[in-house]
């Protein structure tokens, strides 16, 4: 916000009576001040007075080009993958998006929680296009949308998306993965089929499926993660990796080349662990 002439010029004459120099080629003393000290008619603050007022016009011009920038901004859509994500987050099943007129942009007249159906989401750019990833929730965990409410989130994204830009939109059931280990135990806290005699829970299986369902959603499965993952279970002194396929819900398994997974879902839950992982105590 600009300045008052005065204001600006207060701290221009503020400055130059606290000036040595100046002080003692005008003979000051202790306690003056620049009005006590110039009249109203002196060429000092005359020329004070123009440079301000000069200094608050400059901030007054710099003020409307700020307010046009900013307005500037906000009618721009800058579509990047975070905003992307969080518009997708955003979306309200059943609600009307309506054209705010001083922006030209869409929104929601009113922001309702219980409305956002959209729980989970990942976005992809391909460069040529976008990939929209979304997911509702159930127990906790990722579930597929409805074929009605993936058609209006479809919808919803293609209202407000900037013209011109491609844009898939996919929800689907969690991927399944097979784990097969060799787990060496303790045979003071694991039984042969690695449950914990303290407690009868398999904590081996516990660690592996907290390890997928902790995956940023949308995010990649890595072997070495679930090889620390099930390192830390208390009783557990050594892991062999064995072989790990994964498959999409209506896909067959493949065995997961390399070292990483990133599931068609966006998620991932794991199958016949009590039949894959091997212990040995």
């Amino acid at each position: 916000m600009a300045r008052s002439v005065d204001e600006i010029k207060r701290e221009m004459t503020d400055a130059f009576m606290a000036d040595p120099v100046i002080r003692e080629k005008y003979q000051l003393k202790e306690g003056d001040t620049f009005r006590s000290a110039f009249s109203l008619v002196s060429l000092e603050n005359i020329l004070f007075f123009i440079v301000a007022a000069a200094h608050h016009v400059v901030e007054r011009i710099f003020d409307g080009h700020r307010d046009d920038v900013e307005r500037t901004l906000e009618r721009a859509i800058v579509a990047t993958v975070p905003w992307y994500y969080h518009k997708a987050l955003a979306y309200q099943h059943g609600d009307k998006l309506t054209l705010d007129e001083a922006t030209m942009q869409y929104r929601y007249a009113k922001i309702d929680e219980g409305r956002r159906v959209v729980k989970y989401a990942a976005v992809r750019d391909r460069g040529g296009s976008i990939q929209i990833l979304v997911s509702g929730e159930k127990s906790g965990r990722p579930e597929a949308l409805s074929k009605e409410v993936l058609t209006a989130f479809e919808a919803y994204i293609r209202t407000l998306k900037p013209a011109g830009v491609v844009i898939s939109v996919r929800t689907a059931p969690a991927d399944h993965i097979r784990i097969a280990a060799t787990i060496y135990a303790d045979p003071m806290i694991l039984s042969p089929q690695g449950v914990r005699y303290r407690d009868g829970s398999r904590p081996v299986e516990d660690a592996i499926n907290a390890y997928l369902g902790g995956i940023t959603f949308g995010g990649t499965f890595n072997k070495t993660k679930l090889v620390d993952a099930i390192q830390a279970v208390e009783g557990v002194t050594d892991v062999i990796l064995g072989d790990c396929s994964a498959r999409p819900d209506a896909g067959t398994y493949k065995s997961i080349v390399g070292n990483n997974y990133t599931a068609f879902s966006g998620s991932i839950i794991s199958d016949d662990l009590n039949s894959t992982l091997r212990y040995v105590v």
